[in-house]
């Protein structure tokens, strides 16, 4: 893939997932709920990462985070760990794949340092997560319409007819998109979001591209560190696949 001279990446993340046994019913060990989070400091700050923000007072909300984990304040990557989620973030300043599949092997490496029986006693209910969430800013004069139809290769609309109303204006105000389509290797789902949001203080277009897969369906070894991996660069290659057909590269700069 050529290099994006101007890319429109806000943040990478990877994600580990884990106690929800039923759609918005969750289960923690009391290690989960008090002890963890710190143990999983304790490992950190063995890699250099010593400078810890609370995020919220509450720990206990199932997968918000509570803590954040950096080297020094305001660098990156991060790690951050809540009940029941373990994320690595990389935002689009220094990133490229290889020092991200760095900096994931280095999260793991400390979740498994923190518990080394951790993955093993979540591994029914844990999920990978890889998330990557892109800005697209239309000129102050295009429509959001406009703005989709001209760089972006997915039909979203209404019909004709209905915008001829005389009461109705044709352009869009703002767009909620959600596509979720099953992906085979590696098993789990693609999920493809298109927004309007306010991004930095300015309007703009938000699309996230996820995917997400169960442990169960794509460990193939005792190396838990393999199987993510392994994992992590499948997924890779899925978001690569998304952004060179679903963006047309008129709404970024190539190298």
């Amino acid at each position: 893939m050529p290099i994006l001279e101007n890319p429109p990446l806000i943040e990478a993340i990877f994600e580990l997932r884990w106690g929800e046994i039923a759609p918005g019913q969750f289960f923690y060990s009391n290690d989960d709920q008090s002890l963890f989070a710190g143990m999983v400091s304790v490992a950190a700050a063995t890699k250099g990462y010593k400078f810890v923000e609370q995020i919220q007072q509450n720990p206990n909300l199932p997968m918000f985070v509570s803590h954040r984990f950096r080297k020094k304040e305001r660098v990156w990557p991060c790690f951050q760990i809540g009940l029941g989620i373990f994320t690595v973030n990389q935002v689009k300043d220094e990133y490229s794949w290889s020092s991200f599949k760095q900096s994931i092997k280095s999260g793991i490496e400390i979740f498994e340092q923190a518990d080394s029986s951790k993955i093993d006693k979540v591994k029914d209910n844990l999920s990978m997560v890889l998330r990557y969430q892109d800005a697209f800013f239309p000129e102050k004069d295009e429509s959001i319409k406009e703005y989709l139809g001209k760089h972006f290769n997915v039909k979203v609309g209404l019909p004709i007819g209905f915008s001829e109303n005389s009461n109705l204006n044709s352009n869009y105000s703002s767009i909620n998109l959600k596509i979720d389509i099953n992906s085979i290797n590696p098993k789990g789902i693609v999920t493809i979001m298109i927004a309007h949001a306010i991004i930095n203080d300015e309007p703009g277009l938000l699309m996230e591209t996820i995917v997400q897969s169960k442990a169960r369906d794509v460990f193939e070894s005792d190396s838990h560190l393999d199987s993510i991996l392994k994992w992590v660069e499948m997924a890779h290659d899925i978001q690569k696949h998304s952004f060179r057909t679903l963006i047309s590269p008129s709404a970024y700069d190539m190298g």
